[in-house]
C-alpha cells in the first residue's frame, strides 16, 4: 500500500512525464543518456518534494530541478563519448511505414538541429514547443526577454535545419 507522499509524488510525475523527458531531450541527443538523466531528474524530484514551498506553480519547480540536474548531469558526464543512435529503430512497424519513416526523419533532423543549440536556448525553444507561456518560460529559465530570445532562437534553428539538409538522420 502507499502511503500519501508516495501517491502524490507518482501524481507529480504523471502530471509531468512529458515535459521531464522532452528537457532530457533538449539537453542530450542521445537517447539512452536521455533515460539516464530521466532518472537523476526522479530521483532528485523525489529527493526534494518535501521542500516544495508552493511559491511558484509545481510544474515550474519541476523545471527547475530537471534544468538543474541536465546541468549537473551535464558537468558529469561532459568527457564521455556520446553515440547517437535515431529514435527510428524504436519504431514498431505499421502499415504507413514510409510516412512513419519520413516523420521520423524530421524529427531526428530537429532534435540534431536543437541540439546544437546552446544549453539555455535548447531549454526555451523545448519549452515553446511545449506551449508554455511567455510568462512561464521567463519564470523557468530567469529570461526576462523571452519573446525577442524566442525569436533568435527559430532563426537560427531555421538556418541549421537549412544547413543540414544533406545530413542523412
Amino acid at each position: 500500500m502507499l502511503n500519501k507522499h508516495e501517491e502524490e509524488f507518482n501524481e507529480l510525475i504523471k502530471n509531468n512525464h512529458a515535459s521531464i523527458y522532452r528537457i532530457c531531450r533538449a539537453y542530450l541527443y542521445d537517447i539512452t543518456y536521455a533515460d539516464d538523466l530521466y532518472q537523476d531528474i526522479l530521483f532528485q524530484l523525489w529527493k526534494n518534494v518535501q521542500n516544495f514551498k508552493g511559491k511558484s506553480k509545481v510544474s515550474t519547480w519541476v523545471y527547475r530541478i530537471a534544468v538543474n540536474s541536465a546541468i549537473n548531469f551535464n558537468r558529469k558526464n561532459k568527457n564521455k563519448e556520446h553515440i547517437t543512435l535515431p529514435d527510428i529503430i524504436h519504431t514498431p512497424f505499421e502499415e504507413t511505414l514510409s510516412i512513419k519513416i519520413e516523420q521520423e526523419q524530421q524529427l531526428d533532423k530537429m532534435r540534431y538541429c536543437i541540439s546544437l543549440l546552446e544549453p539555455q536556448d535548447r531549454l526555451i525553444i523545448s519549452l515553446v514547443l511545449e506551449d508554455k507561456s511567455y510568462k512561464e518560460i521567463a519564470e523557468i529559465t530567469g529570461n526576462n526577454h523571452v519573446g525577442v530570445k524566442i525569436n533568435r532562437i527559430k532563426g537560427r534553428l531555421l538556418k541549421l535545419m537549412q544547413l543540414n539538409t544533406e545530413y542523412e538522420f
